[in-house]
């Protein structure tokens, strides 16, 4: 089963413990998070877009039907996708131990794309 832009909004919102309205995070904002999380997967692993290479890469809004289209690569990528998102959301909060958390989180994103466990 392919996962959706609404799932990966879903898991990261899940793992933020930003499940209760109103959100700390809005829709666009992760979104946003996204549609860069993507371009930055497409530069370190080119090669899980083979046939797409040449064509642009999607930007999602909050549209119903953005929301519902599945993500456009292996759902193995899923995963280190959702950390990405989490992280970079983190990124925005002020606590210094979310901090740590988010370059953790980031960190996780590159190593499970590039196989770099340094």
């Amino acid at each position: 089963m392919a996962e959706t832009v609404e799932n990966a909004i879903d898991e990261t919102r899940r793992i933020l413990q930003d499940v209760a309205e109103p959100h700390r995070y809005t829709d666009d904002d992760l979104l946003a998070i996204l549609n860069n999380g993507i371009y930055e997967f497409k530069r370190l692993r080119p090669d899980a877009w083979l046939g797409q290479l040449d064509t642009d890469l999607p930007q999602f809004t909050d549209d119903p039907a953005d929301l519902a289209t599945p993500l456009p690569f292996n759902a193995m990528f899923f995963a280190p996708l959702i950390y990405y998102m989490t992280g970079y959301a983190e990124l925005s909060d002020d606590e210094y131990a979310v901090d740590g958390r988010a370059a953790t989180l980031l960190r996780t994103f590159s190593n499970q794309l590039t196989g770099d466990s340094a």
